[in-house]
């Protein structure tokens, strides 16, 4: 029996299609995506953050599960990419795609707090998840992927995920599970900085 999701939204194939004549390779993966449509929908008329949003695999999968109040802010730094990003996502209201280094936007941002974050992109993950979690409401979900050895890792990178995977078990400020399924994923709840 296959875990594969059924119903991938047409959003999603359409951004997957891109993905594939453009060889772009570091989108979510069908399995990925379907975690992240169930868990965004645990969050009704919430505030979203991804921070690398590729083409919009990721963000179409986020979209599928956001119900009509939520809204969705995805940081891409590579300026084409978000342009073809935003183009895709366009018919989407409650999307902002912004082009922006996520450290250099989260050092600036001034809203209010996010109640999820799927983080797919390496310097906020491995090095600056302090500038994340000063933006994360209490309870707010944290989710990160691509924690199991891929082909395209250059050589450095397995012992920063390593590292990584240590790191994120003992955060005191989040309550942390790794799910070594699908690209490997660590959920985990934020539970305020009191805690940490």
């Amino acid at each position: 029996m296959s875990d594969l999701p059924v119903d991938v939204p047409e959003l999603v194939r359409k951004t997957e299609r891109v993905a594939a004549r453009g060889q772009f390779r570091m989108s979510s993966e069908p399995r990925t995506g379907a975690l992240l449509r169930a868990l965004v929908a645990s969050k009704p008329g919430g505030r979203i953050l991804e921070i690398g949003s590729g083409v919009g695999v990721g963000a179409a999968w986020l979209l599928d599960g956001m119900d009509a109040a939520a809204r969705l802010t995805t940081i891409e730094v590579h300026e084409r990419i978000g342009a073809v990003c935003r183009a895709l996502l366009a018919e989407d209201e409650r999307v902002e795609v912004v082009t922006s280094d996520a450290c250099a936007w989260l050092e600036r941002y001034d809203g209010p707090p996010f109640d999820f974050v799927f983080v797919d992109t390496t310097t906020a993950k491995f090095h600056r998840r302090d500038l994340i979690f000063a933006h994360l409401a209490e309870g707010a979900l944290f989710v990160a992927d691509d924690l199991l050895p891929q082909d395209s890792w250059a050589p450095e990178h397995p012992a920063r995920v390593e590292l990584f995977r240590k790191e994120i078990l003992t955060e005191p400020c989040l309550v942390p599970a790794l799910v070594d399924w699908a690209s490997g994923l660590v959920i985990a709840s934020y539970r305020g900085r009191s805690r940490g």
